[in-house]
């Protein structure tokens, strides 16, 4: 295995010297070292940092930064329950601290809000999630669409995850694919989050305005959720589109010419245009009734919701653990863009039923959700009002 860490000396918490190891290879510099996140829940120390590398195992790497193997198996045991460290993530940071060149104590990032603390305390290990301790400020940012949204954002200083959030809460209304037009805009309120006096990943967006093409969408968070100025939710039962595409190369039609058979015939479904390999999402909650072959249909994969069947078809391969019974939740992975069974090229054929009859999902104005309880109303219009300030 190819070395490439970081050892920090640590003084009283103050870092003096790091050692830069790649493979055999040591090189002392001088080099700014980012603190450990809640440094203070860890013991003082010599610390190390690892960047997980594709195909890495956890007991791999703990051995090569020198756990013995038998403490990573152990450590493994009484983290189970809290996460799984076969399953650690390429690209994510892993730190130890060693103290009288034994270790004491690893800590593990689990998502932009939350890091994993492993400490050995009298022979066993405690696990903890710690929240990350930012120092979040509330900001707004605005812009008009002149190419794309992402450009846009970009240039008025709001980075992708917030960007992608915003297309998420407005999805059910708005696709993000073909529905944004120039001069389009936007305007946010969110969380700008520091530690230690640098700059973090952004946290959540608490409101937004979206306006396309003429027609403005207003959203507020309120317990997670995002409702609308009347405070009905945002959230619909299906999702605009199972996937991001480049065009919709056919539509729903009840006379349209087969490319495969040249016989002029109905087509409920919709064909969504886009690469290979591109993963497809389920649109809504839902168990999975069919997952393999289907004819002409090729690899398919079908999901039950009450009175409503989605079907994605001529996928190249199915997500791993999709299999009959199993559900599903709105916005998972169920399968990959492919052009199996009769198909001229990659495209996904996405199609809905209610009650067995094929129904067109791009027109069909679908139920929202999760309405605001009575005993939520006033609370929610305080947060709405207060927000909606911040939005002029």
């Amino acid at each position: 295995m190819v070395i490439a860490l970081v050892v920090v000396i640590w003084a009283i918490g103050i870092p003096l010297i790091s050692i830069k190891v790649i493979g055999s290879r040591e090189e002392k510099e001088t080099v700014q070292s980012l603190r450990v996140k809640s440094q203070s829940d860890l013991p003082v120390g010599e610390v190390k940092e690892y960047e997980i590398q594709s195909g890495d195992t956890f007991g791999g790497v703990m051995t090569e930064m020198g756990v013995p193997y038998e403490e990573a198996l152990s450590i493994m045991t009484y983290s189970k329950d809290v996460f799984d460290f076969t399953k650690i993530n390429t690209g994510k940071l892993l730190k130890l601290v060693f103290v009288n060149e034994a270790f004491a104590a690893m800590e593990y990032p689990l998502n932009s809000d939350e890091v994993l603390h492993v400490k050995k305390e009298a022979g066993a290990f405690s696990v903890t999630e710690e929240e990350i301790p930012y120092v979040v400020e509330t900001v707004t940012a605005k812009g008009v669409i002149t190419d794309s949204l992402f450009e846009t954002a970009e240039s008025v200083g709001v980075e992708d995850k917030t960007t992608l959030e915003l297309a998420d809460i407005f999805s059910s209304d708005i696709d993000f694919a073909t529905d944004i037009q120039k001069d389009d805009s936007f305007f946010l309120v969110y969380e700008k989050r520091t530690i230690d006096g640098k700059l973090a990943p952004a946290g959540n967006i608490l409101a937004a305005k979206f306006t396309n093409n003429g027609t403005t969408f207003t959203a507020f968070r309120y317990n997670d959720k995002f409702y609308n100025e009347e405070g009905k939710s945002l959230t619909r039962q299906f999702l605009k589109s199972p996937l991001n595409y480049s065009r919709i190369s056919s539509g729903y039609s009840y006379s349209r010419k087969n490319p495969v058979t040249k016989q002029i015939r109905p087509h409920f479904a919709i064909d969504y245009a886009a690469s290979k390999g591109t993963p497809v999402i389920a649109t809504a909650d839902g168990k999975v009734t069919t997952a393999g072959s289907k004819g002409g249909l090729g690899i398919t994969v079908e999901l039950k919701h009450g009175s409503y069947l989605t079907q994605y078809s001529h996928l190249s391969k199915i997500a791993k653990g999709v299999k009959n019974g199993v559900e599903i939740k709105q916005g998972e992975i169920i399968g990959y863009v492919g052009s199996t069974g009769n198909s001229t090229g990659p495209h996904l054929q996405y199609a809905m039923y209610e009650n067995s009859n094929p129904i067109n999902p791009i027109t069909t104005d679908f139920p929202r959700t999760g309405s605001l309880l009575d005993s939520e109303k006033n609370s929610y219009e305080q947060v709405k009002n207060k927000l909606a300030v911040m939005l002029e």
